[in-house]
Order: structure tokens, then C-alpha cells, then sequence
């Protein structure tokens, strides 16, 4: 068995997300024959790891909401794969652990010193969990990634804060 158990070439082409403001991605969409295959199912926005043009992606597949999924092509992918808008490319992948979070050390360390927000990060969802991780982790300084953590546990602690008042007020009614 190959690392990547599925592959297709496509275009890269150019999708626009959005009903009253379009804003427009880089794209490849996942040909028809594969989508039976996958299990979007479970998981309508597909998290997979591997490769375009041989460059190395993590990513997902996005419902289009008219049954095509599509990949983002970040600009870095298509500089560094030195390919444009229409050019036919590779795309090697397999599914991804749907649950996996890259969490940056600096988050890391934080969630453990803050014991408070550790309830609260424990009952977000992984894609929530990926997305305050990607926050803290997209930080090009220092500070930058400090305060961002600061904000992260500041938001977890006041989550943690509402979620238990919210399980109060089941509990009695």
C-alpha cells in the first residue's frame, strides 16, 4: 500500500465562498469518484494530510453546498510548487486523524499553569481547539504569540465560567 492510499490530478482553479461578500480561494476540487469514498458522512469538512505537487499539505476537503468538496491551495503551496491558476496538478493524500491538534508549546504550558481553563479546552471541539492553537501558533513574535496565549486562556476561563452556569441552570429545570 501506498503512504497516500488516494490520488487525483486536477486543475488548480479559483472558488469564491460567500453569499453577499465573495472572497475567493485557490482551489482544487476532489474529482466525483472520489467522494463515495471518502467518508464525508461523519466528517463534511475532511481533514487530510499530504501532498500537492509534491509539496506537503494539511488540510481539509470543504463541502461546496451543491455536492462538489474542494482543497485550498495556499499561495506558499503553488510558489513553492511553482504552479499557476490552471495548471494540472498532483494531489496525494490520506485521511487525517479528525480529532488530531497541533497545540504551540507556549499554549501548551499556559493550559497546563492555568488548571481553570483546562475544563474548558476539554469540552471545545477539535476544529475550535485547532483554531485558538493556529491563532497562538500564526504569531510571526514573541509577544505576539504571549498575548495571544494570554487571550486564549482569558477566553477559556470565561467559557469555562459560562458552561458552568449553563450546566447549573439545566441541572434545575
Amino acid at each position: 500500500m501506498e503512504f497516500y492510499p488516494y490520488k487525483f490530478e486536477a486543475p488548480l482553479d479559483r472558488f469564491g465562498v460567500g453569499k453577499t461578500r465573495k472572497v475567493w480561494y485557490n482551489v482544487v476540487f476532489l474529482p466525483p469518484v472520489l467522494i463515495g469514498e471518502l467518508p464525508f458522512g461523519a466528517y463534511p469538512r475532511l481533514r487530510v494530510e499530504g501532498e500537492i505537487a509534491d509539496i506537503p499539505i494539511n488540510n481539509a476537503f470543504m463541502p461546496t453546498g451543491d455536492g462538489r468538496y474542494y482543497l485550498i491551495v495556499a499561495p506558499t503551496v503553488m510558489k513553492g510548487a511553482d504552479v499557476d491558476l490552471g495548471d494540472l496538478v498532483e494531489v496525494r493524500f490520506k485521511v487525517a486523524d479528525q480529532d488530531h491538534v497541533d497545540v504551540p508549546k507556549i499554549l501548551e504550558k499556559a493550559l497546563a499553569e492555568a488548571k481553570k481553563s483546562q475544563s474548558a479546552w476539554g469540552a471545545l471541539t477539535p476544529g475550535k481547539k485547532r483554531m485558538l492553537a493556529q491563532h497562538v501558533a500564526s504569531a510571526k513574535t514573541d509577544p505576539t504569540a504571549a498575548r495571544r496565549t494570554n487571550e486564549a486562556i482569558d477566553a477559556l476561563l470565561n467559557f469555562g465560567a459560562d458552561l458552568r452556569a449553563w450546566r447549573q441552570a439545566k441541572e434545575k429545570s
